[in-house]
C-alpha cells in the first residue's frame, strides 16, 4: 500500500525546509561549483508505512542577472514505466520548491 499524498507532501516539506534555512550565498556557492552533482543532491528513505522515496532536489540559476535561485524538489515513490522499453521514468508524486533573492527574500510566497 503506498503512503497517503499528505504524507508525501510533509515529508518533502520537512525536506525542502533545510534548503529554505540555507542563506543566499551558501546556495550561490553550491551553483559556482563546476560538476553537476554539486548542484544536485538526491536522498533515500521510507515514511512511517514502508514506502520507500527518493527526494531529488535541484539548485539552479533561475535568473542569473539578478541572481535569484531556484530550488526544486520531488518526491517519487518508484518507476512508472519505461521508455524504449529498458530506460526507467520517474514521475515525482509530489513536488515543491522556491526561489530566493540575494537579499535572502522568496519571490512570489
Amino acid at each position: 500500500m503506498a503512503a497517503e499524498p499528505d504524507i508525501l507532501a510533509a515529508i518533502l516539506a520537512e525536506h525542502l525546509s533545510a534548503y529554505r534555512e540555507m542563506s543566499h550565498s551558501e546556495l550561490a556557492a553550491r551553483l559556482e561549483l563546476p560538476r553537476h552533482e554539486d548542484h544536485l543532491d538526491v536522498t533515500d528513505g521510507a515514511t512511517p508505512d514502508g514506502t520507500a522515496y527518493t527526494i531529488e532536489t535541484n539548485i539552479l540559476w533561475d535568473d542569473c542577472e539578478k541572481r535569484h535561485i531556484r530550488v526544486m524538489s520531488d518526491l517519487s515513490t518508484g518507476n512508472r514505466g519505461c521508455l524504449f522499453g529498458f530506460i526507467p521514468i520517474f514521475t515525482p508524486d509530489v513536488a515543491d520548491g522556491f526561489i530566493m533573492s540575494p537579499d535572502g527574500k522568496f519571490i512570489d510566497e
